[in-house]
């Protein structure tokens, strides 16, 4: 099954090439966990604050069906 991730600001730099409007397309054989998948795209989970899978916001254990679109996002800072 295929999802797809998108991957916010810092982030990006972990993917080679890393296209924004497009992400990243993957394919998937049943069920693989956020923490996983964060493994496979080589995008370190301690650099991680927001996971969120269609639109609703998931644990790093949340088990990943296909089909979905993950998006991840770094702390924020500010000023």
């Amino acid at each position: 099954m295929r999802l797809r991730v998108f991957l916010s600001s810092t982030l990006r730099a972990y993917v080679p090439d890393y296209d924004p409007l497009e992400g990243v397309e993957l394919e998937i054989e049943g069920k693989m966990s956020i923490a996983a998948l964060c493994r496979q795209i080589k995008v370190p989970v301690d650099r991680i604050k927001l996971v969120m899978v269609n639109g609703k916001r998931q644990p790093f254990d949340y088990a990943l069906k296909g089909g979905e679109r993950v998006a991840l996002f770094p702390p924020v800072g500010g000023g």
